[in-house]
């Protein structure tokens, strides 16, 4: 789910290859995006809540 949630926020391929390298070897970088993922998927945890009430 993240990574198409990138690939829709950054459509061009080559654009997203040149960054991989960028934040594959960063790891404050590495962190923040495993943070983003996680607020992610607790937001979705929340609302599929939210819906079975």
């Amino acid at each position: 789910m993240a990574r198409l949630i990138i690939k829709l926020t950054q459509p061009d391929e080559e654009k997203r290859k040149q960054l991989r390298d960028v934040y594959g070897n960063d790891a404050m970088m590495l962190i923040a995006v495993g943070q983003t993922v996680a607020t992610e998927f607790a937001t979705i945890a929340a609302a599929n809540n939210y819906w079975q009430k």
